[in-house]
């Protein structure tokens, strides 16, 4: 082999490296992508857990006393915490499902509360996850990704990770063991000291 060679054998090796340590990096940074990911095991079949997901009677019994769920892909998944309040801040609005497969997953956009005005204009996206543990029994997982950085990100991050784990999860277990939210004089007589959603 002569000095070109080896030359050009050197350059090549170097490239690839070069390219290996990027797609290295890359992948690293796919395994570090901030999401929040939290389970809860509720003892009630698949077929109960699901259907509180797909409608307006389903989600007063545990997510909010009003919402507009348009079951489909594509389809309008609002969620109204104060019904009566102004447009732009009843809740989760402007939302839609993104993906269902039946009995099994469900997607959807989701965004920030009012206080966070310019991350409320974004949306993040949320996957359930529903197994059938038992003919008694099912976990739901949920996901939560698409985060952006800064500060405000950071808050509406924890903000979440405590909204889904400590009350929604919860909520939905206490729905399904107990008896549907009550969401009457809010929020007096909503579920109190629930155990919270494992977190990951």
């Amino acid at each position: 082999m002569n000095k070109m060679q080896v030359y050009i054998f050197l350059c090549v090796c170097w490239a690839s490296s070069s390219v290996f340590a990027q797609a290295i990096t890359k992948k690293d940074s796919r395994e570090t992508e901030k999401s929040i990911k939290v389970s809860i095991g509720i003892n009630s079949p698949l077929d109960s857990v699901w259907s509180r997901w797909t409608s307006t009677a389903g989600i007063r019994k545990f997510f909010a006393p009003s919402s507009v769920v348009e079951f489909r892909p594509l389809g309008s998944f609002n969620i109204y915490f104060t019904p009566d309040a102004p447009e732009g801040l009843k809740g989760a609005e402007g939302n839609i499902f993104l993906a269902i497969q039946e009995k099994q997953m469900l997607s959807f956009t989701w965004d920030a509360p009012p206080q966070w005005p310019e991350i409320r204009k974004q949306r993040t996206s949320v996957v359930i996850r529903f197994e059938k543990v038992e003919a008694n029994k099912t976990q739901v997982t949920l996901i939560q990704s698409g985060w952006g950085v800064g500060k405000e990100w950071d808050e509406v991050y924890t903000y979440f990770g405590s909204a889904w784990g400590e009350v929604v999860l919860p909520f939905l277990k206490y729905s399904l063991e107990v008896a549907p939210v009550d969401w009457s004089d809010f929020p007096k007589n909503l579920p109190k000291s629930l155990p919270p959603a494992q977190q990951f």
